[in-house]
């Protein structure tokens, strides 16, 4: 039997002991040893969608404990992140080269949580790591999903990139853009003179923002453009819906605007279809699943090119998670990421 985390109704978490796994050949059991907080896990926790009993967690870092009899490439004691989707293999699209539009994604997240002492999962979503702390490996996980979100903008050399929202994807997409070659990356979030916005900016300009604006002033829009006055070639949007019209606006001619944010109450959006046509704009979308790209953003923490210490602001024992949940929504602290530590 081992503990795992689920919300049972709203702002109330549930430790359930529950059986492992039965190992098939194939599985991996890990020993989870951190695991960070989700903006989904944020919402889950609060709003309890559907009054059912959700697992939280799937940004998760252990060791392996017991390998299956037909597992190859990892050893009993391996520490190692765990990808939360994977391609299925067989389906028309994965068979065709398309993973990403693969019909059967398999995920652990219907009946375990990442939230918890161990998971059981097939030895393809394992990836063996070295040379971080596991509460530094939980970033690789929204890493990706940023990675997603550049290789969609496709960012040319010498562009001018707007990354609107502040959050740990934003902030991871600063320093990819960077790498890409971009000439000025401007960071957009919401207000900087609180504690927790502030913090936000400092990480920003310390990952190679080279201009920051702070859209709670009614001006920001107007600023932006006496600065920019050819608009964006790249707008990398990871706040919600509700932003994507300013995204249009600001872009330039001929400009990709690519979106991942998503929105836990109203999706709908009003925009200009005359700008996107007459301009030649483009408005395309990124979701990371199933997952790729964790040797990648592995490597950028560990060869310091994300600095995990700037990301991760809070590290919280498991056995304090409902605090964790709340120190993540604080606006009085400096807070991007909050780990869980099991």
């Amino acid at each position: 039997m081992y503990k795992s985390a689920w919300v049972s109704k709203k702002k109330e978490i549930k430790i359930i002991e529950k059986a492992h796994h039965v190992m098939k050949s194939h599985d991996v059991r890990v020993k989870i040893q951190a695991c960070g907080v989700c903006g989904t896990d944020i919402h889950f926790y609060n709003e309890n969608p559907g009054g059912k009993t959700i697992p939280l967690g799937h940004e998760v870092a252990g060791v392996v404990e017991e390998l299956g009899s037909e597992t190859t490439g990892l050893r009993v004691g391996d520490k190692v992140v765990i990808q939360n989707h994977v391609a299925c293999g067989r389906c028309t699209s994965c068979l065709n080269q398309k993973p990403q539009a693969c019909t059967d994604i398999f995920t652990y997240m219907n009946d375990q949580s990442g939230m918890g002492e161990y998971l059981t999962v097939p030895e393809k979503m394992v990836l063996r790591y070295e040379g971080l702390e596991p509460w530094e490996a939980t970033v690789a996980e929204p890493i990706t999903v940023a990675l997603d979100l550049c290789k969609q903008a496709d960012i040319p050399l010498n562009c001018d990139v707007l990354i609107m929202g502040p959050g740990i994807i934003g902030l991871s997409c600063i320093k990819l853009a960077q790498k890409r070659g971009a000439r000025n990356i401007v960071l957009a979030g919401r207000n900087f003179n609180t504690e927790r916005g502030s913090g936000r900016k400092k990480a920003a300009e310390s990952l190679g923002a080279t201009h920051t604006v702070d859209t709670s002033i009614t001006d920001w829009k107007m600023k932006l453009k006496e600065n920019f006055p050819n608009g964006f070639d790249r707008v990398i949007v990871t706040s919600p819906p509700n932003t994507i019209a300013d995204a249009i606006e600001l872009a330039g001619f001929g400009a990709d605007i690519i979106y991942n944010g998503i929105s836990f109450s109203s999706d709908s959006i009003s925009l200009s279809a005359n700008d996107l046509h007459f301009q030649k704009k483009n408005l395309k979308t990124s979701h990371a699943i199933p997952n790729w790209g964790f040797p990648i953003a592995l490597d950028l923490l560990r060869n310091g090119d994300i600095d995990p210490s700037v990301l991760v602001s809070a590290r919280i024992p498991f056995i304090q998670l409902e605090e964790a949940l709340r120190e993540a929504q604080k606006n009085d602290r400096a807070v991007i990421k909050v780990v869980v530590e099991i």
